[in-house]
């Protein structure tokens, strides 16, 4: 094996030296460039590929994971920001389960896992300060799930409990919201969030929870001024009402006279007093005897008169005073009472609130389009009004489907104006324009790629090749001996290292003539054993040319006949 080393080695060597100096600098660059290319290849091909490990982390986070990262010597990037760290694709979701095994990232949350680890000898005042950190992590965790929320940051203000209730004060609350740029919390959304805070914390009320966001705008309502918050309620639903007017009367019209050629603005004036109302219906036909109470009395009797005579005669002493006789009595009383049930009806009604007082709606609408031949053949688009008759369809149609009442004063104004419409025609035909010029610049310049590509390939490097590769006979004639006094030194002095089964031994006496041949004919053997290929092109070469010569000699022949037969 090493033998057949050294020889290759060797042979390597000598084709090398056999080289001219413009072919030996030609095959270094060669070289040279395939190693560049084989190691961009390699850098290339062997690049890692990355995928994000954590996103939108902040920087405590951060940090913590680039530290656990460096510990354990994987290759991370992290983008500008700092947000979001990357590693290679492979270890992506083991490390996942690593961090999340060593609570990463943490986001600066600790919620009721800070009663997991308890001490000897902590104060209540400890314990109080644990629980409200406990009870803001656990609210911070529920909000972030929230869709739209990033991040958030809870601070609860719990005073102590007082002995007096007069002197108890009432816990408030304070949400940050980093919310997500793409999505916009709703009202909603919201008034959930300061629900949420609200019931987690005893005798928290949702007026008071404050809720901004990172920029410092509040989200949050006054709910604590009822006036306010029934005004901000009776506004939102005259919007939702006024809406649903207008889809409702854009989306009917717009099957008749076409889609977006419709415009429709509803004004609503509502009442929103509660009225509680009680009414009594009496029939007084339908009378009935309920009961009757009758009660009859009667007294009869007599009594003794007066005694005694008028004057002063009845009161003198010793005298009897004279009977006047006795006085009858009679006495008759009669009491009746009749009562009488009478039918009634009571009713209760309680008005709801938000009914509509007033509506105001205007409509406007485009005129319709008419398409007639035009003089080159062409159909021509024009847009012509609505008939007189035709708006007051609209109207009719409108006014059924709003609700109109013109007792009430509504209003509905219902007008055929010319639209505007924005040509988007030459811009479509410039998009157009620029794609097909990019789509013929993209396809040029991969042809001339590719043909410089195919051009390179079969005007130089082929060459190249063939440059590099071929062997003369006018280098091996300069490699060789040329006469027999030359081979004879460079066999004395022993210059043909490796040559010598190549080249015959000269005995001391030899036939010169006899010596040449025999030289010739091992060139030409050497010459055929080192390049058959070429060998057997140089024959085919012979051979072509014997044939042209022949051709050449044969039509020469019969022209010469044809020339004496026409002499003749």
């Amino acid at each position: 094996m090493i033998a057949y080393l050294k020889k290759v080695f060797f042979q390597i060597d000598e084709f090398i030296k056999g080289l001219n100096p413009v072919k030996k600098v030609a095959m270094a660059l060669t070289l040279a460039g395939i190693i560049i290319g084989m190691t961009a290849l390699f850098f290339w091909a062997g690049d890692t590929s990355y995928s994000p490990l954590m996103t939108n982390l902040n920087p405590e986070d951060a940090t913590n994971i680039i530290r656990v990262l460096r510990d354990k010597r994987i290759p991370f990037k992290v983008d500008p920001t700092g947000k979001n760290i990357a590693i290679p694709s492979e270890r992506m979701y083991d490390l996942r389960l690593e961090l999340a095994t060593m609570g990463l990232p943490q986001s600066s949350v600790v919620g009721y896992e800070v009663f997991d680890k308890q001490t000897l000898g902590t104060t209540s005042f400890v314990q109080k300060v644990n629980q409200k950190r406990a009870l803001e992590g656990e609210l911070m965790r529920t909000i972030n799930t929230i869709n739209g929320v990033k991040r958030s940051r809870v601070h609860l203000a719990i005073p102590q409990k007082s002995t007096f209730v007069e002197d108890q004060k009432k816990p408030t609350a304070s949400v940050v919201l980093d919310v997500d740029p793409s999505t916009a919390l709703t009202e909603k959304q919201v008034f959930g969030i300061g629900n949420l805070v609200a019931r987690a914390v005893e005798g928290m009320e949702v007026s008071d929870v404050v809720i901004v966001d990172s920029n410092g705008k509040t989200l949050s309502k006054n709910a604590s001024d009822s006036l306010s918050a029934a005004t901000a309620n009776q506004l939102d639903f005259q919007q939702k009402v006024e809406m649903d007017l207008e889809r409702r009367i854009e989306a009917m019209l717009s099957r008749v006279v076409g889609e977006g050629r419709v415009v429709a603005k509803v004004s609503a004036e509502l009442d929103f007093s509660q009225v509680n109302e009680t009414q009594t219906l009496v029939d007084a036909d339908g009378a009935a005897v309920l009961s009757v109470d009758k009660r009859n009395d009667s007294a009869s009797g007599t009594r003794p008169g007066p005694y005694g005579l008028g004057g002063a005669a009845s009161n003198t002493p010793g005298a009897p005073p004279a009977a006047n006789g006795e006085v009858r009595t009679e006495t008759a009383k009669n009491n009746e009472v009749t009562n009488y049930e009478i039918p009634k009806t009571i009713r209760r009604t309680t008005k709801p609130s938000g009914t509509v007082k007033r509506l105001s709606v205007a409509v406007m609408v485009d005129g319709k389009t008419v398409k007639t031949p035009g003089k080159d053949g062409k159909v021509e688009a024009k847009i012509e009004p609505w008939s007189p008759e035709k708006i007051k369809e609209f109207e009719t149609i409108v006014a059924s489907a709003a609700g109109i009442d013109r007792k009430r004063g509504d209003i509905l104004e219902i007008k055929n104006l010319e639209f505007t419409h924005e040509d988007f025609e030459e811009a479509q035909k410039v998009i157009a324009e620029k794609e097909r010029k990019s789509y013929l610049q993209n396809l040029i310049l991969y042809l001339v790629v590719g043909l410089t590509i195919a051009l390179f390939f079969f005007f130089v490097v082929r060459p190249f090749i063939k440059w590099i590769t071929e062997n003369t006979i006018d280098s091996v004639d300069t490699f060789l001996p040329q006469t027999i006094e030359e081979l004879e030194r460079l066999q004395a002095n022993g210059n043909l290292p490796g040559m010598e089964e190549a080249v015959p031994i000269i005995p001391e006496k030899m036939d010169p003539e006899k010596t040449e041949g025999e030289m010739i004919r091992e060139k030409v053997v050497t010459l055929v054993d080192s390049n058959p290929h070429k060998a057997a092109l140089i024959l085919k070469d012979w051979l072509h040319v014997d044939a042209s010569k022949k051709k050449v000699d044969d039509e020469g022949a019969a022209k010469g006949k044809s020339a004496s037969a026409n002499a003749s």
